[in-house]
This record gives structure tokens, sequence and C-alpha cells, in this order.
């Protein structure tokens, strides 16, 4: 999908803020080698979406806003969409925090996307194919911001043929 602003902000100017979650007890293990770990509230997360453009109504109900980490090599997520309310995107603002020798990069719609760390890089997850590649040497820690975003928002941002 081709939007008409830039998928990824270069050296977000908050990223160095965010602290990831580091009590392992919150984390739930959900893949070889991948957990994450769930947060209601997160600072900046307005600031997120703003960067798009974007006036997210609530945050997204299900995974909220996370602390994801892939720690052991050929970790990576798996290709999926993910689900919204009717009327609604499921839009996630991802930071990259850590970042292994190799790979982690996110794949969208089947094109990789490469981000270097503080990066922030857009997903409209509820309409986009999204995965990441396997990491090699190191862990890929990534905070993403989720939200519910009205779809006439989300719409002004997509290059439309």
């Amino acid at each position: 999908m081709e939007l008409t602003i830039n998928r990824v902000v270069k050296n977000w100017e908050h990223a160095t803020k965010i602290v990831p979650s580091t009590d392992l007890d919150h984390y739930v293990l959900n893949k070889q080698g991948r957990r994450f770990a769930m947060q209601p509230d997160a600072p900046f997360w307005k600031e997120a979406f703003a960067e798009y453009g974007l006036e997210p109504t609530e945050v997204e109900p299900m995974f909220q806003n996370m602390t994801i980490n892939h720690y052991e090599d050929n970790a990576y997520t798996h290709e999926h969409i993910d689900v919204a309310h009717e009327g609604f995107v499921h839009v996630r603002c991802n930071v990259v925090l850590k970042k292994p020798q190799l790979g982690g990069h996110p794949i969208i719609d089947g094109e990789p996307i490469m981000v270097d760390l503080h990066d922030m890089w857009l997903c409209l997850a509820s309409m986009e194919h999204h995965a990441s590649a396997p990491i090699k040497g190191g862990q890929r820690t990534v905070f993403s911001f989720g939200a519910y975003v009205p779809v006439e928002q989300v719409n002004k941002i997509i290059k439309w043929s």
C-alpha cells in the first residue's frame, strides 16, 4: 500500500525517552525467542500518531501499547493482519529501541522497510500484511504504540490509484 506520507520517521525525537518494560514477569512468551509486554498508557502516544497527521480515538484494546522483544537468533514476527472494529483502522507506530547485528527489519506487504535505531515506522495493521525478518546476533526491541483511528483519517494518507 502506498502512502502520501513518509512511513518512516528517522531518529524520532522521543525515541530515547521511551523506557521498555524490563520486568520479565510482565512478558508473555508467544513464539520461540519472542515475547511482549502490554501497557494501556504510554508517554508520547499522541505525539507518535501526530507525526503521521493522525488523531486516534482510543488505544487498541487487544494488545494496547507494548514492548516487543525478539531475544534469540532466528526469532521473527510471522506475517499477519490484525483486526479492528468497523469504521476504524488498527494502526501501529513502532519505534526501534534495540537492534540486532542482522535482520529484524519490518516487512509490510512483502516489502522490507529499512529502519535504524530510534526510527519509527507506521503500520496500518488491519489493512497491511506485516511481519519482521529473523534476527541474528543480539536482540530486537521495539516499542509499539497501538490505536484505533477512524477510517476517514487513514484514507487521507493512502495513495488511491
